[in-house]
C-alpha cells in the first residue's frame, strides 16, 4: 500500500512539474504573441501613413488569410475523419 502510495504522490508532483512547465511557456507564448501584435499594428498604421496600403486594406487581407486558414484546417479534419472512417472499413 505504502508503494502505491508513493508512486502516486511521485506522479503528482510530476504532474504539478509539467503544469507548472507548460503555464511557463504558456507565459512566453503570450508575451511573444503581443509582441508581434504590436509590431503588426506599427506596420499598419506605417503602411497607412505612407500611403501604400490603407489600414482597411490591411485589415481585409487578414480577415481573407484568416477564411483561408479556416478552409485549409477544415479540409485537413475532413480528410482526417475520412482516413479514420476508411480504416474502419477497411478493417
Amino acid at each position: 500500500m505504502s508503494d502505491k502510495a508513493d508512486q502516486l504522490e511521485r506522479t503528482i508532483l510530476e504532474l504539478g512539474s509539467e503544469i507548472f512547465r507548460v503555464k511557463h511557456r504558456m507565459d512566453e507564448v503570450e508575451k511573444s504573441n503581443n509582441t508581434y501584435k504590436q509590431v503588426f499594428l506599427s506596420l499598419k498604421v506605417m503602411l497607412d501613413e505612407k500611403g501604400i496600403i490603407s489600414a482597411d486594406d490591411f485589415d481585409e487581407a487578414i480577415a481573407l488569410d484568416r477564411i483561408l486558414n479556416l478552409q485549409s484546417s477544415s479540409k485537413n479534419e475532413l480528410m482526417i475523419a475520412l482516413s479514420d472512417d476508411l480504416k474502419k472499413v477497411v478493417n
